[in-house]
């Protein structure tokens, strides 16, 4: 049997955010879902999330996709947010990260694409 599963897997992380915008549930959502709608991703749901209680806390999301998943995971306290976008087919993950890029405003981004799957039609 042969596999051609294939997908990108990109991981972000984003340092030096204000931590104002990590705390806010609803508009990280809205930021994410816009920017995959945007993209041409296909969004099944998108009420997966989560606000962490006390002051201050983070924020959990989840948009499944047909096309896979993007999750999100912050920390106000540490002005830091972990994306992750996995994708198969031809949209690119990396457009998502650059709109959320240009909402938070990092001091500092830390990108890791990871190829996933088989491309070459192997079993390895």
């Amino acid at each position: 049997m042969k596999y051609s599963a294939q997908g990108k897997h990109l991981l972000v992380d984003f340092f030096g955010v204000a931590a104002d915008k990590l705390r806010h549930r609803k508009q990280l959502m809205a930021v994410l879902c816009d920017a995959l709608q945007k993209e041409g991703f296909n969004i099944l749901t998108k009420t997966a999330s989560h606000q962490f209680k006390g002051g201050g806390q983070g924020v959990t999301g989840f948009v499944l996709l047909c096309e896979s998943h993007a999750a999100f995971h912050s920390y106000p306290e540490k002005g830091y947010i972990a994306l992750d976008i996995y994708t198969c087919g031809h949209h690119q993950p990396v457009k998502i990260a650059k709109i959320l890029e240009e909402y938070l405003r990092p001091s500092y981004v830390k990108r890791v694409m990871q190829k996933r799957g088989f491309t070459d039609g192997s079993k390895r």
